[in-house]
């Protein structure tokens, strides 16, 4: 009986979690209930796999608004592509030690995927974001752009 007790706030949070993720679609790009459950699992999983910890809506949100406007932005691939964004985002929020805000780091991966990443999460994750964490920690601003 305790056992269903305790879960109970976290059902109420999923689902609060996953109107709000409707509701943010209706405002940048639509989301299926299947697919904002399976984004809601994949922040699970993610939160998880990188050992963070995340107090209130999460940052889907932000990615939603954020993102809605690329021009590399594919709807028939959005929650795909969020759920990529979101992996990413807290692999390199632990890899730049949180050295940015979330929403400075939402802001640099836009610009990277906008620009550099040319709409590719491979390259984004692989070669732009890494470049931004090594130049956080040699001390250089996250807002410089290379100059090729």
């Amino acid at each position: 009986m305790d056992e269903l007790l305790a879960l109970r706030p976290l059902e109420n949070g999923r689902e609060q979690a996953m109107a709000r993720l409707l509701e943010r679609g209706s405002v940048t790009l639509p989301l299926t209930a299947e697919e904002a459950a399976g984004l809601l699992e994949r922040r699970d999983q993610a939160l998880r796999d990188t050992r963070r910890v995340e107090f209130g809506p999460g940052v889907l949100e932000k990615l939603m608004t954020a993102f809605r406007d690329s021009p590399y932005l594919d709807p028939a691939c959005w929650a795909e592509t969020l759920a990529g964004l979101q992996d990413l985002f807290y692999e390199y929020k632990n890899q730049c030690m949180d050295a940015l805000s979330d929403d400075e780091l939402i802001a640099a991966m836009r610009r990277l995927y906008d620009g550099e990443a040319g709409g590719s999460l491979d390259y984004l994750g692989g070669t732009a974001l890494e470049e931004l964490c090594r130049r956080l920690s040699s001390g250089e601003s996250w807002e410089d752009e290379d100059e090729n």
